[in-house]
């Protein structure tokens, strides 16, 4: 109770401004205002540490080469705010995905082995009955072979096309993000995969049939004499007696009225059959072994249908799971000497076994997919240099510990100097009386008042000794005025430079609605950013295509009724072939499979982009999204266009060029000769038309003509080309418009047929793109499309995006309230320090003033040094009124721990202090690449530069040139050359003479289509749009660049040599004879009327056989002299393609050919090939092919154009400020009182303690020392 009492009178009595006064009402104001002192001092130290706990600030936390459990701890916690920039920014697929195919085990078997093919083939193999299991046998499963590895080359191709794609970001992605782009990316590839696959085996497919391409071993028509009436050959359809037990005709088309497929099986009952097919019961003169014959067993599984290739789609792998069916098969194959056993069955418990061959191809043979996304690897190659996020933290203990430190500084002083002069003021009004009359103010008393105010500064004396001395006294005065003066500017200078300090502060809008979001990009927000809730979005949700077509592909002129050439034509009307009765089925056919094909590569070009997934994993603006769909569209349909022009001219170059025959007889015509032994050859020979001949001239065409009576009535606007395709492509739609026209071809079909009654003419009013006179080859280009009528939707795709927030950064300049708190703190520190330095620099300048002359320099410097060191000696800021020796020694020692404690204290809480980092950013003007590359270089990784124009056309600062091949521009590809080389007498002569006509038009073709296919890529190239938000840098730029260049330089060579091999694979699979009869030839062992003529393949170094190979090849000889580099063999592009050019380097051997095929004409000159350093002479033509005929690329891309089209007019960057100056001043300032302050009451006390301690110990000492 006692202490407790002492306590409570010691508060009471406290009295921090006691001035030793005896007044009672003086002592009574001090003890006043130390209680209201002390109230308002804690009040608002607690209150202002209140808040400084309450409130956060956001801070960028910087973490170096983080690792990836780092990472992913970084963002469970801050995905949204954090930002790992990568070292390596470009990384190619291959690096962190790998997809490998498992295919079905019929492309793994001896089912498409050489030794199989071989097996199955017979010399004699067309001699069997047309649906003998053994007629087509090798010829399907050559192209089952075909098939299998076209598939694995075309996934080969497009996986490494899509393994060198770039993966190019800046920054680190989540795992979220990475496999959902990385699954999207997936999904594209197999869909496109897939898609080109499909599309051009069906293309092909289609090609064949409606061409009426004429086989070895054909099944839908075959040569024969006719003796009836005058002996000649001529093409004839074979009819199976199938076909009348169903009531249908058999074609290539599974239509209401046809049949496209027949079960095969083996036919013991003959090796060779006598007439075509098996329906001859109307020809009662006709005892045909084949009429109504049956199969000794039927093969399960194996169909034949119009082309092998048409067989082979529709059967299935069944036969070949199974032992018993292969032993079947192996019974009747006799010409072998390897054993059916030494080929292992497939897996009888395979699913696939009984999926069409069709269906197989459909998914490239593939039965699974093993799909390998590391994303360990992708962050491995990502190398993230630095992860920064930023963080709203509550200040840390320390930071709040001198922010309080500072501010109690500075309150204290304050508070202290106005609280006792405010209650003198108070309690002086409250004691004295006022007078009861009040005086009226006085001018003169106001002039008083004021001179009274200006003679109270002029003399303020803050520092006021109470000395005698008037010299002092003048001191103390001039430095109250100077510290005044110094420290109203240091107060004014540091609230100025204080306002003009930034913060960053992130703001945040949750689920922003689209006018938010837009408002926001308006204000040219920094480090904007508007996560969407979905990383990807089917462009399905928010572009759409519903294309129009001309007219003629929903019109009757590709109705299905065009297969039903039997029950159409009049066939009592006689004709000259080709007429338009013979032309029309596979003319309009062919139109309705043009149709069909650009419809199916728009519908499976539509299907794989609804399937494709936009990545987007923040908002974007309309102009940039539409920007984005315009240049996506256009180079969608640009592709698209582009890739069915290349395929068709190619496939028409290539059937061209080996000269297939034509069963409508487009390009042949047949004669017989008798020998001399009596037997007897087929010759076919080319078509001449008018001036040109179909044996050089592709675009050799004549008018296409109804016969009636002898009378050739002409088609207007239709023709006959040297194929069915050229003769459609050649013709114009202005028939299909015209009356009088469609009556003409109406003129030769049944009245009673469908298709007459159906047919009437196009719609001359409707609106089109097109005119009537058009060609259809011009509609084809344009995949017969009107109008695509695309529309894209940038609110559905912002409400598919549907952003979570945006976040932004705002720069606030500082608020009055913490400006107030930062000087509040510092006034503590300047008073204390200009208190103590004012006095002393003006005692020591006046001091100097006032001494005497005659004293050197040295002396007063050794006088001033005496001095200073014996006042530090006897420096006591704890002095009291003592005289006691013992005390005045604690006070020193008190002082001089004060001083060691106080410095180390503040050099801490500074240290602490300067380590607070702050981002800076600062927004700048860009007028110059110059200036970009500079201030880029300072701040690579923030440095951004929004572009004005974000989606930019290659051609704008890209250019790619190739520099061909010298032959591609030499005499040996030009016309004349060409014709000078052709003799149409000698064309079946199966010599080097027969067939260079034909190898020079192959060279040129090659020449021709290389470079347009290069032209037509290099147009869809240049006018794809290069699309960046921001200008980047030059590093960047390359990376980028080259990349694309590698891409389109890789996609041109696959572009070009998939289609070419897969076409000519089918062409040797289908045994399509050409009319050199180079791989296939005729042979007549009968010539009674409807006998068949036969054929047999081909051997070239009589171990080679045209019919399991088309890559069969000897050399050529003139004068039995070896012709370097040339040869002869199956087809003319195959056999030119193994061939070098390496005689027409050398004016020898070219002399030695021109001997051969006679003089040259007056008007024409050759000059030899000139030698190449960077190829040799022995390059083969298919080694020259894949690379296009390029022999170098020229690429130029400019930085500075690239520059100008961006045309970036302002940049934006940010810094990490981590030491400032100014605030390790201020916090200097702020700390020093209030550090000064504390430690004055903690130092004292501990000291005290500490010597207490000291004694207590010496006393109980003392007795035991005695």
């Amino acid at each position: 109770m006692e202490h407790y009492e002492t306590i409570r009178r010691y508060f009471i009595d406290l009295n921090l401004f006691d001035s030793k006064t005896n007044d009672a009402h003086v002592k009574r104001n001090e003890i006043l205002s130390t209680r209201i002192y002390i109230v308002l001092l804690l009040t608002i130290v607690v209150l202002f540490t209140l808040y400084m706990c309450l409130i956060s600030q956001t801070n960028t936390i910087t973490i170096a080469k983080p690792t990836q459990e780092q990472f992913e701890r970084l963002t469970n916690k801050y995905e949204n705010k954090l930002q790992c920039l990568c070292k390596q920014i470009s990384i190619p697929y291959r690096q962190f995905m790998n997809i490998q195919p498992v295919f079905d085990e019929i492309c793994l078997s001896d089912f498409v082995s050489q030794k199989w093919i071989d097996y199955l083939f017979y010399e004699n193999t067309s001699y069997y009955f047309q649906l003998d299991f053994r007629h087509s046998a090798a010829s399907k499963f050559q192209i089952l072979r075909a098939l299998c590895e076209q598939a694995r080359l075309t996934i080969g191709d497009n996986l490494e096309k899509f393994y060198v794609n770039q993966f190019l970001s800046n920054q680190l992605i989540t795992q979220t993000i990475f496999d959902a782009q990385t699954s999207s990316f997936i999904d594209s590839f197999q869909m496109t995969t897939f898609s080109i696959f499909q599309t051009l085996l069906k293309f092909i497919r289609n090609l064949v049939i409606s061409n009426a391409l004429f086989s070895g071993a054909e099944m839908l028509s075959t040569l024969q004499f006719d003796n009836n009436s005058y002996p000649y050959v001529g093409m004839e359809n074979s009819r199976y007696y199938q076909e009348r037990v169903q009531g249908k005709f058999f074609g290539c088309y599974c239509e209401n009225f046809t049949i496209c497929q027949l079960q095969e099986g083996i036919y013991t009952q003959m090796n060779m059959f006598d007439y075509a097919g098996s329906d001859w019961s109307g020809y009662k003169d006709i005892n045909a072994s084949t009429n109504m014959i049956n199969a000794t067993f039927l093969v399960r599984g194996m169909f034949s249908s119009c082309k092998h290739m048409e067989s082979l789609m529709q059967s299935t792998s069944e036969c070949l799971s199974d032992q018993l069916c292969l032993n079947q098969i192996g019974s009747y194959i006799n010409h072998s000497s390897v054993s059916i056993s030494s080929f292992p069955k497939l897996n009888s418990s395979n699913p696939a076994r009984y999926l069409t061959i069709e269906t197989l191809a459909n998914n490239l043979f593939v039965g699974n997919w093993i799909l390998n996304k590391s994303y360990s690897a992708y962050f491995a190659s990502c190398q993230p240099s630095t992860c920064q996020y930023t963080d709203a933290q509550k200040y840390s203990f320390i930071y709040i510990l001198t922010s309080v430190i500072t501010l109690y500084g500075g309150v204290r002083g304050l508070l202290a100097y106005f609280i006792p002069i405010i209650i003198t003021h108070l309690r002086k009004k409250k004691i004295q009386s006022p007078p009861s009359t009040a005086v009226p103010p006085h001018p003169q008393s106001t002039m008083t008042w004021v001179s009274s105010v200006f003679q109270h500064i002029s003399q303020l004396n803050i520092f006021n000794s109470y000395s005698s001395d008037e010299h002092e006294q003048k001191n103390e005065i001039i430095s109250s005025k100077i510290y005044l003066i110094a420290l109203g500017a240091c107060l004014l200078g540091f609230a100025i430079a204080l306002s003009q300090g930034n913060q960053s502060r992130t703001v945040y809008i949750y689920n922003p609605t689209r006018f938010q979001f837009e408002q926001l990009n308006n204000r040219s927000t920094i480090n904007l950013q508007c996560p969407c809730a979905k990383i990807t979005i089917k462009y399905s949700k928010f572009l759409h295509f519903n294309p129009t077509y001309h007219q003629i592909c929903n019109s009757i002129f590709v109705s299905n009724l065009w297969y039903n050439s039997y029950d159409i034509w009049d066939v009592s009307i006689p004709c000259v072939t080709p007429s338009f009765s013979d032309l029309a089925s596979f003319y309009f056919s062919f139109l309705s499979t043009l149709c069909q094909s650009a419809h199916d590569i728009i519908y499976s070009g539509l299907a794989q982009i609804d399937s494709m997934n936009y990545v987007t994993s923040e908002a974007i603006l309309e102009n940039q999204f539409n920007n984005e769909m315009e240049a996506f569209i256009k180079l969608f349909e640009q592709r698209l266009q582009t890739s069915f022009r290349g395929q068709l001219a190619l496939m028409q170059g290539v059937i061209f060029t080996n000269q297939i025959i034509s069963s409508k007889a487009t390009n042949v015509y047949y004669n017989h000769t008798k020998l001399i032994n009596n037997t007897i050859t087929v010759d076919s020979y080319l078509t001449t038309h008018e001036n040109c001949t179909c044996g050089t001239n592709p675009k050799c065409y004549t008018d296409l003509a109804v016969c009636s009576s002898n009378r050739m009535n002409y088609i207007k606007g239709m023709y006959v080309g040297c194929f069915v395709v050229d003769s459609v492509l050649i013709s114009t739609t202005e028939c299909f418009f015209d009356e009088t026209c469609i009556e003409l071809m109406k003129s030769s079909m049944k009245n009673s047929s469908e298709l007459y009654q159906q047919m009437y003419t196009l719609n001359s009013s409707a609106v089109s793109e097109y005119q009537i006179n058009d060609l259809i080859g011009t509609l084809v280009g344009n995949l017969f499309i009107e109008q695509w009528n695309e529309v894209y939707s940038y609110n559905a795709y912002y409400n598919e995006c549907q952003p979570i927030y945006c976040s932004y950064t705002v720069q606030q300049t500082s608020s009055v309230i913490y400006i107030l708190t930062r000087l509040i703190g510092l006034y503590g520190g300047l008073t204390f320090l200009l208190g103590y330095l004012v006095p002393n620099i003006v005692t020591v300048i006046r001091r100097k003033r006032h001494q005497r002359a005659g004293v050197s320099i040295w002396n007063r410097f050794g006088i001033y040094y005496q001095t200073t060191k014996t006042k530090l000696i006897e420096l006591n800021w704890f002095e009291s009124n003592t005289n006691d020796e013992e005390n005045l020694r604690k006070e020193i020692i008190t002082t001089r721990v004060y001083l060691i404690v106080f410095t180390l204290v503040l050099l801490t809480l500074v240290f602490y202090s300067s380590l607070i980092d702050k981002t800076i950013n600062v927004k700048v003007s860009l007028s110059s690449l110059s200036q970009y590359q500079q201030v880029q270089m300072k701040y690579p990784n923030t440095f951004n530069c929004p572009c004005n124009e974000i989606s930019v056309p290659y051609k704008d600062f890209l250019v790619v040139s190739p520099i061909y091949h010298e032959v591609c521009s030499s005499d040996f590809i030009q016309q004349s050359w060409i014709e000078y080389l052709y003799n149409e007498q000698t064309i079946t002569d199966q010599n080097y003479r027969a067939v260079a006509a034909a190898q020079f038009q192959v060279l040129s073709y090659l020449c021709i289509i290389a470079d347009g296919t290069i032209q037509e890529s290099l147009a869809q190239f240049y006018s794809t749009k290069f699309i960046t938000n921001d200008f980047i840098p030059f590093s960047l730029f390359q990376i980028q660049t080259d990349s694309i260049v590698d891409i389109f330089q890789k996609t041109l060579s696959q572009t070009f040599n998939r289609p070419f091999e897969m076409t000519q694979d089918l062409l040797q699979g289908n045994s399509l004879m050409s009319v050199f009869q180079t791989n296939w030839k005729f042979t007549v062992l009968k010539t009674s009327s409807w006998s068949p003529i036969y054929t047999n393949p081909m051997f070239y170094n009589q171990i080679c056989n045209c019919g399991t190979s088309s890559k069969c090849t000897q050399p050529v000889f003139i004068n039995n002299t070896l012709v370097d580099g040339l040869y002869i063999g199956c087809y003319p592009v195959e056999t030119m393609l193994q061939s070098s050019l390496q005689c027409f380097y050398n004016q020898t051997c070219l002399q030695m050919i021109l001997s051969y095929f006679g003089e040259l004409p007056k008007n024409m000159t050759l000059r030899v090939l000139s030698v190449s350093s960077q190829y040799g002479i022995d390059e083969t033509i298919q080694e020259m092919v894949d690379r296009l005929f390029v022999n170098q690329w020229i690429i130029n891309q400019s930085y500075e154009n690239y520059f100008l089209k961006c045309q970036p007019t302002y940049c934006t960057y940010s810094y990490t400020e981590y030491f400032n100056i100014f605030y390790t001043i201020t916090t200097i300032l702020g700390l020093f009182d209030g550090v000064t302050v504390l430690l004055r009451l903690i130092v004292p006390l501990v000291i005290y303690f500490i010597f207490r301690i000291f004694y207590k110990t010496k006393i109980s000492n003392c007795p035991l020392t005695q």
